[in-house]
This record gives structure tokens, sequence and C-alpha cells, in this order.
């Protein structure tokens, strides 16, 4: 009876083992379908693969090394998609600082609001004292990320980039305007086929065949004896 009791036991644990890293392996495609669709400009077909991962976030907490770092890390991704949409409204937290509002474990989530939060004060851009200011804020909210104990090297970069634009701005340089369309993307321009160029003018030598070659011209690596004069 007691043999039977604990075979019930582990067939039931095993089960839920079993269950959860089902859910986790359904968890790593959902994420890894969001990633390339969020590469692709997908933004739409992103989010919805981040809503069926989110559902599948709940079978990994049974995981304790995974659980609470993949609630994380799609909490991060939709800021991203909403941030790529220019939603930036909705990622920023209500309050004055919105990167302190973050919570800091997730040091991913805090970078896209300090980017966010960029975006916003580039709207501020007037004067030189507002753009200042603007700088400044957007400066404090990278600095904040940085002092996590994860070092982010792209908040690093940031943060030194809008402190020269803040120097020179305090030196009369205004800096760059917030994007007004789509044609004004950070994903670069669309590819193209280069134009077709014609070979006029270019020169096409063909080597010699064996019995093609001048017989008088020596052989390659030999040389006549130069004559001295004099």
């Amino acid at each position: 009876m007691r043999s039977t009791i604990a075979f019930v036991i582990v067939a039931v644990v095993l089960a839920l083992f079993g269950f959860a890293f089902l859910g986790v392996a359904r968890l790593d495609a959902h994420m890894a379908d969001a990633a390339q669709r969020l590469s692709t400009l997908e933004y739409t077909a992103a989010q919805e693969s981040l809503t069926q991962a989110e559902q599948y976030a709940n079978h990994a907490r049974f995981v304790p090394w995974l659980g609470s770092d993949a609630r994380q890390e799609i909490r991060a991704r939709q800021a991203a998609v909403q941030y790529w949409q220019r939603q930036y409204d909705a990622v920023l937290p209500a309050g004055a600082e919105p990167v302190a509002a973050v919570d800091d474990q997730n040091v991913e989530l805090q970078l896209v609001v300090a980017n966010a939060a960029f975006r916003v004060h580039q709207t501020q851009f007037k004067d030189k004292q507002a753009t200042i200011k603007a700088l400044e804020e957007t400066a404090a909210g990278y600095l904040t990320v940085l002092k996590n104990n994860t070092w982010h090297p792209d908040a690093a970069f940031n943060y030194e980039y809008i402190i020269r634009l803040r120097d020179a701005a305090a030196k009369g340089s205004q800096p760059p305007p917030p994007q007004k369309n789509e044609e004004e993307s950070d994903n670069g321009d669309q590819g193209a086929p280069t134009p077709a160029t014609s070979q006029e003018g270019f020169q096409i030598y063909i080597p010699l065949e064996q019995g093609e070659k001048n017989p008088t011209g020596g052989e390659a690596g030999k040389a006549s004896a130069k004559e001295r004069k004099g």
C-alpha cells in the first residue's frame, strides 16, 4: 500500500514538472517568434506572440530560475513594441521620474522607458533653456539605469550622447528635432537595387594561352643579365 502511494506521489510530481517544462518550451517559442516579428517591424504580430507568451509564463513560475525573469522580459518587450510604434505615453509610468518608477530588477524595461522619455523631451526643444532642461532630465533617466547592479552598455552610450547634446546646446547648438513621420524612421532607408552602370571605359584583359605567349618575352621570375656601361 505504501509503495503504491509513493508511486502515485512520484507520478504526480513528475507530471507537474513535465507540465511546467512544456509551458517553458511554449514560452520560449512565442518569445523567439516575438523577437523575429519585432525585428521585421511586424508590431501587431509581435504583440500577439507576447500575449500568448504571457499565458505560458504562468506555467514557468514553477521553475524557480526562470519564472520571474520571463515575466520581466515580456513586460520589457511589450514596452519595446509600444516604443517602436511611437506610443511613448503608454510606455511611460505616471510620475515626475518615470525611469525610477520601474522595478530596478528589470533593466531592459528601464532602458525602454528612458528612451521613451527622451522622445517626449524632444518635443520640448524650444529655446535654449528649455532644451538644456529637457536634456538634463533625459540624462538623469539614463543615469538611473546605470546605477543598477547590471551594467547596460546601451544606456551608457545613450547617456554620453545626451550629455554631449546638452553641452552643445549650452554653446548654442540645436539638437536634432523629433521625427515627424514614418519616413524619418530610425530603421534606416528601404533597400533597393543599385542603379545600372555602364561598362563603357572599362578594358578587359584576357591572359594569353601557353602557345600565344611571346617566345622572346622570357619566363616568369627570370630576367636577362644587364650589361654594364663604362
